[in-house]
């Protein structure tokens, strides 16, 4: 398969103190790429920053929205966008250029990563900055920053821009804990926000920042998948499950695992003998 030049866009911008707006479009992966004087995105009530030469990786699979950004002096800023399906089937065909294993994405809503851009990235950026009106170089350039983000390693650690203390990322880790160790209970919001010691505002946007989804469409999809593990068990009859599960009608444990897999747990079960 070959990708045309016009499914990966790359745009730049001067930031200053008046917001620069951005366009995001549900489906894309943007790259935003800060230069040597770092930005804000307003977000709310809070700034949320990007440092000096650092990268920003954004997906959303659902929300259309706009993005603004801030500098107090004039920062450069790179954006390379590349619909999901363009990278998806980058990777489908094999090829060199971008050898891309970070599945995590294809299996979220939302996926968000921050981390420093690598000297190679910062070299290709300073290019771009200085000549604005080379498209061949423009062109050139944002293949070799995809392939030095992509392809040069993988992203194992998360840091949670939404979240500044260690401390709170340990609580929104537990909570997670919490929500999967005893299937069968039904913890609200307010109950697991006690359990950590986390208030409910920095529980749900920690939650939804860390582990791509909302509290309880987090623990409805482990379930279902789990559900699916146990059937492959072969140990268990599919109302077991179901109860195992916490599931008080197995009408909606089955629902719900036709709408992830697009068969019922029985259908599942037989196609396994």
């Amino acid at each position: 398969m070959q990708i045309s030049d016009h499914q990966i866009e790359l745009k730049l911008f001067a930031v200053n103190t008046e917001p620069t707006p951005y366009h995001f479009e549900n489906g894309f992966i943007c790259l935003f790429i800060s230069g040597k004087t770092g930005l804000e995105m307003p977000m709310g009530s809070r700034n949320i920053p990007l440092p000096p030469n650092s990268v920003y990786l954004f997906y959303d699979q659902n929300r259309t929205f706009n993005l603004n950004f801030i500098s107090k002096t004039i920062a450069d800023l790179c954006v390379i966008k590349l619909s999901i399906d363009t990278l998806h089937n980058i990777i489908a065909t094999g090829t060199d250029e971008l050898n891309f294993s970070q599945t995590a994405i294809f299996e979220k809503e939302q996926y968000h990563h921050f981390e420093p851009a690598s000297e190679n990235i910062q070299q290709y950026f300073q290019a771009l900055i200085k000549n604005p009106s080379n498209l061949l170089l423009n062109a050139a350039k944002k293949y070799e920053i995809l392939n030095d983000y992509f392809n040069s390693k993988s992203i194992q650690t998360y840091k949670c821009p939404f979240l500044n203390q260690k401390d709170n990322v340990n609580k929104v880790k537990d909570a997670k804990d919490h929500l999967i160790s005893n299937l069968q209970e039904s913890l609200t919001i307010k109950e697991l926000s006690k359990l950590v010691g986390l208030n409910e505002h920095n529980l749900k946007t920690g939650f939804k920042e860390i582990y791509g989804k909302p509290v309880h469409s987090y623990l409805k999809d482990y379930k279902i998948s789990k559900a699916k593990d146990l059937i492959e068990t072969k140990e268990y009859q599919i109302n077991e499950i179901a109860d195992q599960l916490g599931y008080t009608n197995v009408s909606h444990f089955i629902d719900g695992f036709k709408k992830k897999y697009g068969i019922t747990p029985k259908k599942f079960e037989m196609s396994l003998s």
